[in-house]
């Protein structure tokens, strides 16, 4: 079975399967000024060649997915023929989702990806942790403290190595102390491709020998419901 990562972020999406390279996609739709019948969609808008008459509009206000039609317009197209082609019928999905994700912003995920579109397993996961899984998999003797720095907030503590880089970061992290145990240093790491790197932490999810434990099937879901999704992804 194939897997689809997708990260479906605020502004881009950074989708691929986990077999493949990733693609980071604008996760809006754009309409002209003039003729506000006329509508783009993602990477639509490289068609354009002066896009300085549309305007974009976004899934996403404050962090939190509100805006489902924007959203489902943009996973048609990414889903569909013109990009990646996905057989649910053969595909399972690991998606993000912000922290502290309101329960009907994740009930209606969970229906769209297995009623509508008929995923045949997904799992929905914090972007700050595909960025720790990755983390852990580039460092497996980490021994202290690191808080992950994906590129635009600040998302995960968890263990890390020690390096130049790292202790440079210390001199930015003084206001973060309390996030860890005291008996251990903080430090901030900017990854080389901090747009990609919680993606890449799906991809190597995706190939770890525990992955088929922490997913939900369709099955699962149809028998039980929105209930087994919190109660398997615990976000």
């Amino acid at each position: 079975m194939a897997t689809l990562v997708l990260d479906n972020g605020a502004y881009t999406a950074k989708i691929g399967y986990s077999q493949d390279k990733v693609r980071v996609i604008p996760n809006c739709q754009f309409r002209s000024k003039t003729s506000r019948l006329k509508t783009f969609t993602a990477n639509q808008l490289d068609e354009i060649k002066d896009p300085s008459g549309l305007f974009y509009i976004l899934p996403f206000q404050k962090g939190y997915l509100v805006n489902w039609d924007v959203q489902r317009k943009v996973w048609d197209h990414l889903f569909g023929k013109e990009m990646f082609k996905v057989d649910f019928v053969d595909t399972s999905v690991i998606i993000t989702e912000p922290y502290f994700n309101f329960s009907s912003i994740q009930e209606s995920m969970n229906e769209i990806l297995f009623e509508e579109y008929q995923f045949q397993s997904a799992l929905r996961i914090n972007a700050g942790s595909l960025a720790a899984h990755h983390f852990f998999h580039s460092h497996p003797s980490a021994l202290c403290c690191l808080l992950v720095d994906s590129g635009f907030s600040f998302t995960h503590v968890a263990p890390y190595c020690r390096s130049k880089k790292m202790k440079d970061g210390i001199r930015r992290s003084d206001s973060l102390r309390s996030l860890a145990p005291a008996h251990l240093p903080v430090a901030v790491l900017q990854p080389a491709n901090p747009i990609c790197y919680s993606w890449e932490g799906g991809q190597l999810l995706a190939h770890s020998p525990d992955y088929d434990e922490v997913l939900v099937t369709r099955d699962d879901y149809e028998e039980n419901g929105h209930f087994i999704c919190e109660e398997k992804f615990d976000i």
